[in-house]
């Protein structure tokens, strides 16, 4: 429990995991950056108007004029997030058959990632979540065609799910491995319901019906991970052994310290081991915090209006020039297709020098061999 050797070799280790402060510092970077393109997108756009309808000069006056444009902060942009993450729910829901809970998980996991470096007013998660959710049944092999994928959908081509792929698998750094704390919440059940039959969690026994409070708690910590563990940051802030707990912990407080408490009691008695329990709760109580704090915007009609504010005030920042990936995807294809034929045009070229070179040589195989018997 003190140190997971395999998943601190894992990627999400490595790459995605942060702590509050790091975390904070790259959404502000990203907001910065994304801020300062779309508001020099805008001003290209409008010097494009100009060059149409008047001199190079008033060219050169609009690139330096300020932009009007208000443009989103980060609190609005992860609300915009977190609304892209729940479309992701409800496509995985209303799939036939439905997209199972830890496919669909992975798949909300990849928007949080890409939306790290990335920002909603440069790639509109409406132009995501789809890649994301196809892209996540294909990791997590839960096999589905492209044509059905896009036939339980409306108004969705099979280019508008593909066209984002290779941008997104960027943003992702080409690490589609999620870790996902539902299997630590099978097994601790199990174990949980052992350790009770053997009494070794106190008061809590068969005799006092812990099968059912076990189950119970069990049933409300899954929910929790499937909904507050996957909206909120859970993920980039602590382990996936760690979420589990935390669930159990909001839906039975006393049954998970228990269940630390003779876990932990099985290290020898030391300060270190001392200061490794105290951490390890501490932790797991923050991790419990964060997920009881989630609020469903389904449940609270003033978050439902904030997002209809955000989402307008989107439409007005959005960078002009990333509005439509399924077109910049076939144009950079068509000019990767152009740069491929004139690349074999030069080498073609460049041979055929080559060989008139060594034929005005005498051969194209070089000059005889000098005979060394002699």
């Amino acid at each position: 429990m003190i140190e997971d050797d395999t998943y601190r070799a894992s990627s999400q280790y490595r790459l995605w995991s942060y702590t509050r402060q790091t975390l904070a510092q790259i959404r502000q970077t990203t907001n910065n950056l994304a801020s300062e393109r779309v508001k020099a997108a805008f001003r290209r756009v409008q010097a494009a108007k100009s060059t149409e309808n008047g001199s190079l000069s008033d060219r050169e006056n609009v690139d330096q004029a300020p932009v009007d444009v208000q443009t989103l902060t980060v609190d609005e942009e992860l609300k915009i997030v977190e609304w892209g993450c729940s479309k992701i729910q409800d496509m995985g829901e209303a799939m036939n058959p439905r997209i199972p809970s830890n496919v669909v998980a992975t798949a909300i996991q990849y928007l949080r990632r890409f939306y790290l470096t990335n920002s909603p007013m440069t790639y509109n998660p409406k132009q995501i979540i789809t890649c994301a959710l196809y892209l996540a049944t294909k990791a997590d092999h839960f096999y589905i065609s492209l044509s059905k994928f896009v036939a339980e959908l409306e108004d969705l081509t099979e280019d508008d799910v593909k066209a984002p792929e290779f941008l997104l698998l960027q943003g992702l750094r080409f690490t589609l491995d999620v870790r996902h704390p539902m299997k630590g919440l099978a097994g601790g059940h199990i174990e949980m319901n052992v350790m009770a039959e053997e009494g070794r969690l106190g008061t809590i026994s068969t005799s006092t019906g812990s099968t059912k409070r076990i189950g119970q708690a069990a049933d409300l910590a899954k929910k929790l991970l499937a909904t507050a563990a996957q909206m909120t940051d859970a993920y980039f802030l602590f382990t996936p052994s760690q979420i589990w707990l935390a669930a159990m912990m909001v839906a039975d407080r006393e049954l998970v310290e228990v269940y630390l408490q003779q876990k932990l009691s099985q290290l020898p008695i030391n300060d270190a081991a001392t200061g490794w329990k105290e951490k390890l709760v501490s932790t797991i109580s923050a991790c419990a915090a964060l997920l009881e704090s989630y609020r469903s915007p389904e449940d609270d009609s003033t978050q439902r209006k904030e997002i209809r504010r955000i989402g307008k005030k989107l439409v007005i920042c959005q960078n002009p020039e990333k509005t439509d990936i399924v077109a910049a995807t076939r144009a950079k294809a068509a000019e990767k297709r152009e740069g491929d034929g004139s690349d074999a045009e030069k080498a073609l070229k460049k041979r055929k020098l080559e060989r008139e070179r060594l034929e005005g040589d005498g051969s194209v195989f070089g000059p005889d061999l000098r005979d060394i018997s002699t």
